[in-house]
C-alpha cells in the first residue's frame, strides 16, 4: 500500500495499515496474549522511528479481528496427571474415603491473581 505524503498523523495511520506492521502486531499478540494495549504499543514502538499512540494500536488490533475476552479457566492437569488421579482413586478403599475431609470453604489460588484478567483472542 502506498502512503501519501501528509502530516505525521496520516503517516502513522498509513503505517498501521501497512501489512508488515500488522504482522508485527500479530506476532506481539501471539507472543503474549495477556499483554495490555499500552504494552503492545510500547513493544511496537521499540526501535521505530515514529511512535504510535495507544488508541491507534487498540483500533488496529480490533480491526485485525482480535477481541479482549476473559480467559478460559482450565485445570493445569496433563493426561499423565489425570491417569495418576484415576489410579489413586481406584486404589483407595471405602474406609480411606471415610477419613477424607471435604471442604468447599477454603480458597486456594495458584498462578492467578484477584485482578480481572483479559486475553486477546481472534474472533471466530
Amino acid at each position: 500500500m502506498r502512503c501519501p505524503r501528509r502530516p505525521l498523523i496520516a503517516a502513522l495511520s498509513c503505517k498501521l495499515r501497512n501489512e508488515s506492521s500488522n504482522l508485527e502486531k500479530t506476532r506481539i499478540l501471539k507472543r503474549d496474549r495477556r499483554a495490555t494495549v499500552p504494552h503492545i504499543a510500547s513493544d511496537f514502538n521499540d526501535g521505530a522511528s515514529t511512535s504510535v499512540r495507544v488508541r491507534t494500536v487498540q483500533r488496529t488490533v480490533i480491526n485485525m479481528g482480535s477481541q479482549s475476552r476473559s480467559p478460559t479457566r482450565v485445570p493445569l492437569l496433563t493426561a499423565r496427571h489425570k491417569a495418576l488421579l484415576f489410579s489413586w482413586a481406584d486404589n483407595t478403599t471405602i474406609d480411606d474415603w471415610k477419613h477424607a475431609t471435604w471442604s468447599d470453604e477454603s480458597r486456594f489460588q495458584l498462578y492467578r491473581t484477584n485482578a480481572r484478567l483479559r486475553v486477546w483472542r481472534r474472533h471466530h
